[in-house]
This record gives structure tokens, sequence and C-alpha cells, in this order.
């Protein structure tokens, strides 16, 4: 891929029944919830039965160990203070906002195309193939508000279970390049139990 990141979230790039298909609109987002999220970015149910970051607290410094995920933001329409409806990329933090509907991938069939840093440049990640890694929430920048789409990637391969488990690599980019494309599918998921990792 490159010798510097060039990371644009999470894209769903195909699904193993043959369709690639995301829900909503439906899904709510609390009015006034003080987070950016940006197209790409993984979300999760909070208990008040919106979506939220998928971290611990709902923020970009919250913590991503063990936490299931809803899937992968869309995008959202929603009606603004001027009551104009407003289609956008990503949820602008902190806006107050009526019939909110975001856009999410939730299939945990979906493949899932995003960058991986590797971890000793020059040397392949072919290894990492069926490891689980958990994705970046305080990326700096997080995301475009220019384009809504976001900028965090995966962590580093975890010791034993992550919120997402490695397919392959892009097999167009040298696999000893310092950031590479990985293909993914959810593990830790809202829907479904998740598996250890068995490498």
């Amino acid at each position: 891929m490159a010798s510097t990141s060039q990371a644009s979230g999470f894209l769903p790039v195909n699904d193993q029944t043959g369709e690639l298909r995301f829900s909503g609109p439906g899904y709510a987002i609390a009015s006034g919830y003080a987070q950016n999220i940006f197209k790409g970015d993984p979300v999760k149910w909070h208990t008040d039965g919106t979506i939220q970051l998928a971290t611990s607290d709902g923020t970009r410094s919250g913590t991503t160990d063990g936490e299931n995920l809803l899937g992968i933001f869309q995008g959202v329409q929603y009606r603004n203070a001027q009551n104009a409806i407003v289609q956008s990329n990503y949820w602008p933090s902190g806006t107050v906002a009526t019939a909110i509907q975001a856009y999410v991938i939730v299939p945990r069939s979906t493949k899932i195309r995003v960058q991986f840093a590797n971890p000793s440049p020059g040397t392949t990640v072919q290894g990492f193939v069926n490891g689980q890694c958990d994705w970046r929430p305080n990326e700096s920048p997080a995301g475009s508000t220019v384009t809504g789409i976001s900028k965090t990637y995966l962590t580093a391969k975890q010791a034993t279970r992550g919120q997402f488990i490695i397919d392959s690599f892009d097999p167009g980019t040298p696999l000893t390049d310092a950031f590479i494309d990985a293909f993914v599918y959810i593990n830790e998921h809202d829907l479904s139990a998740a598996v250890n990792t068995v490498s």
C-alpha cells in the first residue's frame, strides 16, 4: 500500500451471501451526542437503544477491548434546528436534531477492507492472517469533516480475541510495506458469538 498511512476507515466490499446489505434508515443517534461518527467507523448499541462509537464509553478516548460491534457506520439523515432534512456521511459532534436515522452495515458475513500497520516493515505480514485486531478510535484526525470519511484502521494483533479477524491481505500490495490493506470480518458482534484467535 504505502510507507505512510492512507487510512480511510472500514470499507465494506462484499458479502458471503452474494449481496452487500446495510440496515437502515432506522438506527437512532441521541440528539446532542458529542462525538463525530464518520463513515467507516465501527459502532455499537448503547443501553438506551441508540448507536454510538464502539468503545467502552462511546467516546474516542474509550477502550475497545471486549466491546461488541453492531456494524460499520455508513451515514445518517436527520432534521436540523431549521427543520431541514440533512443527509451526511458523518454525524457532527453535538448536533441537536430530530428524526435521526443512521445507516449501518450489520451482517457479520460482510467482508471489509481496512488498513493494517505492519509492526515490522520489510517483513511479510502473511503470518497475521487469521489473527484478530481491534480498531483505533483515537486516531488524529479521526476523519474528514469535508468528506465525512473515517481515518481509523486496525490495531496491532490481539493476544486472545479481537473485534475483527483478518481473512487476507490485498494481493496487489507488497506484504512487506509499512501499511497494507487487509480484508477482515467482524468477530465480536452484538448479534452472534465471537471466536478466540487460533493463530
